[in-house]
């Protein structure tokens, strides 16, 4: 039972880690494009 649990939680914190990095990169995505895209129009 208290294995179950542990393998578990590494579960939960891999998932939480993938997900941190999409968002990191989506944020990071998001900023060059600010950065570099929207100035063009100005």
């Amino acid at each position: 039972m208290e294995e179950q649990r542990q393998g578990a939680g590494n579960g939960a914190g891999a998932t939480a880690i993938k997900y941190g990095a999409w968002i990191i990169m989506l944020l990071a995505v998001l900023y060059f494009l600010a950065n570099y895209v929207i100035p063009l129009f100005r």
